[in-house]
């Protein structure tokens, strides 16, 4: 059976501008044709969804999450004592909301005992809801470094790349390393780097001879250029960029994800919200000098992608949108914001033939807005639906 919606004020993802009075067609979950002023020979044998004065834009794609965190204010601890079914049913709630607001595809970046290369095969199944998901396994990190509590401990060339491809063994989509101290580990600074130049290529090297990607945590200035030398694909965070990296970043084509929200929220609610000392401190550090490098980045021409680390202290998931907010308060266009949610996160993960903008021959993942999100960003925070190839929701 085909789908006609008519009537939409289309954003289809490519920065392209909107296409008033549109129609989507859709079979089989995938889009067969789009147009304009929707005739009754195209609607023939179609079910009509009627979308007249709303608009219509791609789901979003956070390329950085964690599903088995729960926003709590000291999250670490917190997960720390949870059990193997408290970490299932927390990640089932938190797939489902990351749909239904919205959120198509995620990336999530270090789970835990490889629970989310499980989970996938269930969204896979439809045994339970949520977006499509690519998932990193364990973090490799060095000893006592960022995430070492959840993550694989590896130090020196060889044993990287056995922890890389222990993760590749278990299925991992994406191979997540560490390059930097980060805000929720207590004792390390995020101002070190981490990983030597000579460990983080050879995480590269295995990854990338899988035809698997590499995103690396990074807030350390000289932890984003050994990053960019190693050939990483993606540099998570980003926080504390000079000019030369980013000049790097942008000779190399690595991305930026900003997580702009993750720093934001932990400042926000600070110690008297319940967040250790320890991380408020070192999160109003990165976050004085955040900005300065996603403009920067900006400036220069470097591709960013959308994620958000949901899960992270105050940080929901389900709350994406957000970060698109957090964005064009930081100067980015509305429309940039929806691109760099969209087009930019599925070229970055490798999923751009069939994700990412609304286009023949793609799934038909979108979302139905009141509002004109060009107008009113903050709109794409309370879609009116969300359909997940091309079903309602």
């Amino acid at each position: 059976m085909k789908t006609c919606f008519k009537n939409i004020n289309l954003i289809d993802g490519t920065g392209k501008d909107i296409m008033n009075n549109a129609y989507i067609i859709i079979e089989d979950g995938i889009i067969k044709n789009i147009g304009t002023k929707c005739s009754e020979n195209c609607i023939e044998g179609c079910e009509v969804v009627d979308l007249k004065n709303k608009y219509v834009m791609p789901g979003m794609i956070d390329c950085h999450t964690h599903i088995f965190m729960d926003s709590e204010p000291d999250s670490i601890s917190k997960m720390m004592t949870f059990t193997e079914v408290d970490y299932i049913i927390t990640a089932i709630k938190n797939l489902e909301k990351q749909l239904k607001s919205g959120v198509t595809f995620i990336r999530d970046v270090g789970g835990l005992n490889h629970y989310d290369i499980k989970l996938k095969k269930h969204l896979q199944n439809g045994n339970i809801l949520g977006p499509d998901m690519y998932c990193a396994g364990k973090v490799v990190t060095m000893t006592g470094g960022h995430g070492y509590y959840a993550g694989r401990e590896a130090d020196g060339v060889d044993e990287v790349r056995k922890a890389v491809r222990e993760q590749l063994k278990a299925g991992a989509d994406v191979i997540k390393v560490i390059s930097s101290g980060g805000v929720s580990t207590p004792g390390v600074d995020v101002n070190a780097y981490q990983f030597n130049v000579d460990e983080l290529k050879a995480a590269v090297e295995e990854a990338h001879k899988a035809g698997r990607k590499v995103c690396t945590h990074c807030h350390a200035t000289q932890g984003i250029k050994n990053s960019v030398i190693a050939g990483i694909d993606s540099i998570e965070h980003t926080t504390i960029l000079d000019e030369q990296g980013a000049e790097m970043m942008l000779k190399e084509g690595t991305y930026m994800v900003p997580t702009l929200v993750a720093p934001h929220f932990t400042a926000k609610n600070g110690e008297e919200g319940g967040i250790p000392k320890y991380a408020v401190d070192k999160a109003k550090e990165v976050g004085e000098k955040h900005t300065i490098s996603f403009n920067l980045a900006m400036k220069k021409g470097v591709k960013i992608a959308m994620g958000t680390d949901a899960g992270t202290p105050f940080n929901e998931h389900g709350n994406s949108a957000y970060e698109l907010y957090l964005m064009t308060e930081a100067g980015m266009s509305p429309m940039d914001a929806i691109v760099t949610s969209t087009k930019n996160s599925s070229e970055l993960i490798g999923i751009d033939e069939k994700y990412g903008t609304l286009e023949v021959g793609k799934f038909a993942d979108f979302i139905v807005l009141d509002e004109n999100p060009l107008d009113n960003i903050e709109t794409i925070q309370k879609p009116k639906s969300v359909y997940k190839k091309g079903k309602l929701v």
